[in-house]
């Protein structure tokens, strides 16, 4: 858990060594629960990772952003919060984390932005104070600094189950889920303002063959002018992002991709219980 764009997927798929959820500098990026599963010869880690804790909601979507958030803290065994190095901000966390009856891991994450070790020191300190927890590490996701610390430490603090998935697989979710986000994250790269933010992804139809992926899949919008802007002048912003996104599915599935990208318009589906329950933001 931790504060929008503090590093919580890039810290994953560092941990996973495999770029299963989606990352972006944007905020609101993370916006289900999406569990990875790190398996080591002795343990095996399951990861919530969650969406941003927002201060307030304008739309409904917000609203189930941050219910995934609350339902992922009732069932963890651990929690690891993830702070921005440059400003670890914990007045928000410290009444939270003082109602926990399991134990919390706190990353101060980003250190390769920090200015010198001394200022890490110092943060270090603080968060043990305010946060009454002697957890904390001081990591780089980006750049793979401590993260077998982070794990080692997570190993030696969780309790002894037998595994809850099998040895082989690195995620809950579907294939069909994962490129669905996939393609999302191309969305939040290439386009501005409030496009990455009105876009939901959805795979209407995943044909797999020997030698290639039949991938289609429709985007949808909430205004009939954010379709234009999508589609771009004469189809070339969508062809673009049709390149990029088979680029990546293509790394993820380590197969030939085709991919077929429709655009439609639902309109305020943000703010519309029906929609949010079809792409999956509510229980049917």
């Amino acid at each position: 858990m931790g504060l929008p764009n503090v590093g919580k997927s890039t810290l994953l798929n560092a941990v996973l060594g495999e770029d299963l959820v989606i990352t972006n500098p944007k905020a609101q990026t993370t916006r289900h629960r999406i569990k990875g599963i790190l398996n080591n010869k002795n343990s095996q880690l399951v990861f919530s990772d969650t969406p941003g804790i927002l201060e307030s909601s304008a739309y409904k979507l917000q609203e189930t952003m941050m219910g995934a958030v609350k339902s992922s803290l009732e069932d963890a065994d651990l929690v690891l919060l993830v702070l921005d190095g440059q400003y670890p901000k914990t007045e928000q966390f410290e009444e939270q984390i003082s109602n926990l009856s399991c134990p919390v891991v706190v990353v101060i994450n980003k250190a390769d932005l920090v200015d010198s070790q001394e200022v890490l020191n110092a943060r270090v300190i603080e968060v043990k104070k305010t946060l009454k927890t002697k957890h904390v590490l001081v990591a780089s996701a980006k750049e793979g600094f401590n993260v077998s610390k982070i794990v080692n430490m997570l190993v030696e603090l969780s309790p002894e189950h037998p595994p809850f998935y099998d040895k082989d697989l690195v995620s809950d979710e579907s294939v069909r889920f994962l490129v669905s986000e996939m393609i999302r994250e191309q969305v939040l790269s290439q386009y501005k303002k409030e496009i990455p933010y009105s876009v939901e992804v959805s795979i209407t139809n995943y044909n797999e063959k020997k030698n290639i992926d039949e991938i289609y899949a429709t985007i949808y919008v909430e205004r009939k002018s954010q379709k234009g802007i999508v589609l771009g002048r004469g189809g070339s912003a969508i062809k673009n992002l049709g390149i990029f996104s088979r680029k990546r599915i293509e790394g993820f599935i380590k197969k030939k991709v085709f991919l077929s990208l429709t655009v439609k318009v639902k309109k305020d589906w943000r703010s519309d219980d029906q929609q949010l329950r079809y792409f999956g933001y509510l229980k049917k």
